[in-house]
């Protein structure tokens, strides 16, 4: 994480805290876990929901066969014009997470075999967690992985448990990675398969 990306992501934490759900970006140990383990053999589309500076998208840059499959869909329009500086052969829209199936559609994308997500589902108001989850239901054929990360100390909040409650209810239960230490602040890695 370099200074520059921790001032641009505390600056947007200062002009919208309500949107932005960290004072820094996310670790390359996060990074690396968010994307352990997924198979991009396939070549099937991968969507990012909430890249802010990119640390998960450089992860995923490595990972990927071919960077035409994925989409990228951040609100903040700072990020989106610096990620489309750091990663111009790979694809990002202004938006919203909960207009996904839109954005995949419009981006012409095939299937989609996984979502990322750096969104922080613990401090989202449930009509937001809910158009989310929805967008996500509609995207995610059998195969697809979903994948996010809660704070270690946000994990019990009402608003975490709520999120993983109505992910169960659509793709069981989660899988729940060790606390990665390596991040500010430690995080678990949680993944859903449908």
């Amino acid at each position: 994480m370099s200074l520059s990306d921790s001032a641009r992501f505390l600056a947007a934490f200062v002009r919208d805290p309500t949107r932005i759900g960290a004072i820094a970006p996310s670790s390359p140990a996060l990074a690396r876990a968010m994307v352990r383990g997924l198979d991009f053999a396939d070549r099937r589309a991968v969507l990012e929901f909430g890249p802010g500076t990119g640390p998960f998208t450089l992860a995923l840059r490595e990972a990927l066969p071919d960077p035409a499959s994925y989409l990228g869909i951040e609100r903040d329009t700072h990020f989106v014009e610096l990620l489309r500086v750091r990663f111009p052969d790979m694809r990002f829209v202004c938006g919203s997470a909960e207009d996904a199936h839109a954005a995949h559609q419009e981006a012409g994308l095939g299937e989609v075999g996984a979502i990322i997500s750096g969104l922080p589902f613990a401090s989202l108001p449930p009509t937001v967690q809910d158009g989310i989850i929805d967008s996500i239901d509609r995207l995610a054929r059998p195969g697809c992985e979903f994948r996010t990360f809660q704070y270690v100390h946000a994990y019990a909040l009402p608003a975490a448990v709520r999120f993983r409650k109505k992910m169960r209810e659509l793709f069981g239960p989660h899988r729940r990675s060790a606390p990665v230490l390596r991040n500010l602040p430690p995080s678990f890695v949680l993944s859903w398969r449908r």
